[in-house]
């Protein structure tokens, strides 16, 4: 069984912007979901980027070893990113990750996949010897990536089979020798990663009002929170209300994710949402 990374990536009519990182296989058909986007490929391979076929679908090329060289765009430019095997590719994966979520807008998705260190053709292979990879790639188990992605500021992360055995019975020899087989790792060769820069709920919150507007409104709530210059702050806060055109429900939704004592606010909301 196998699901291509490019199928996570959801269609949209929307004019996002898009970053394929050593994807030119998928460009093709990531023009087709994506038709309004301005879409930007990186690869270190000028035949790729010289392309007849990447001029006719409409991207702009940019010819650098991502490896080793910055990208060259401004910081939260991108909606989404698409980096198949870049975790396992890159010579800093910690600083390559960085850098791709530098890269993202704050409601953006990083698409990639790696390949599993514990399928049992894997295992197999180190346990006869031999390594199974080129020795300039990584190999992960899922803990692992877990712990990367967090560390580079990623959220709300999700791992999906990419490549895996028909045969559930393949990795049984594993399982006896007390190996654990959660979701089924022992037979996935491949995993894919969906993964956030947001929470979806604060990507929600985020897209509604400037970062400017979001500082003003935490920094508010935060000091009616503490007892700050209460009767001030609130004043502050239903002019923001008023000129940003700030409404109850998300102003509800936003105290309770930058908020540590939220009962704290609701005298507040209800002043200045007064309920009929």
């Amino acid at each position: 069984m196998k699901t291509p990374l490019i199928d996570l990536v959801a269609e949209s009519a929307e004019p996002l912007m898009i970053l394929a990182v050593d994807a030119s296989e998928d460009l093709a058909q990531l023009r087709r979901r994506c038709p309004q986007a301005e879409i930007h490929a990186v690869t270190p391979y000028e035949e790729i980027a010289a392309h007849t076929e990447i001029g006719r679908l409409g991207i702009h090329a940019h010819v650098l070893d991502w490896r080793r060289a910055p990208l060259p765009f401004a910081e939260e430019t991108f909606d989404r990113i698409l980096a198949p095997f870049a975790i396992e590719s890159a010579y800093e994966p910690y600083d390559t990750l960085m850098a791709l979520n530098r890269a993202l807008k704050e409601t953006g998705t990083l698409y990639t996949c790696y390949t599993n260190i514990r399928y049992h053709r894997v295992l197999a292979a180190l346990r006869d010897g031999t390594f199974p990879v080129r020795g300039d790639r990584h190999l992960y188990a899922k803990p692992e990536v877990v712990r990367l992605l967090n560390d580079t500021l990623y959220k709300e992360i999700e791992f999906y089979a990419g490549e895996q055995d028909d045969d559930s019975a393949a990795g049984e020899a594993w399982i006896r020798a007390g190996f654990a087989n959660v979701s089924s790792d022992l037979t996935t060769r491949t995993w894919l990663i969906r993964a956030a820069r947001s929470t979806a709920a604060a990507a929600n919150l985020k897209l509604f009002f400037s970062y400017e507007v979001r500082r003003e409104t935490a920094r508010l709530l935060h000091r009616i929170e503490f007892g700050i210059a209460p009767e001030e702050s609130a004043a502050a806060l239903r002019t923001l209300c008023a000129r940003e055109g700030i409404f109850r429900v998300y102003l509800e939704d936003f105290a309770a994710e930058v908020c540590v004592h939220e009962t704290r606010i609701r005298p507040v909301l209800d002043a200045l949402f007064p309920k009929n």
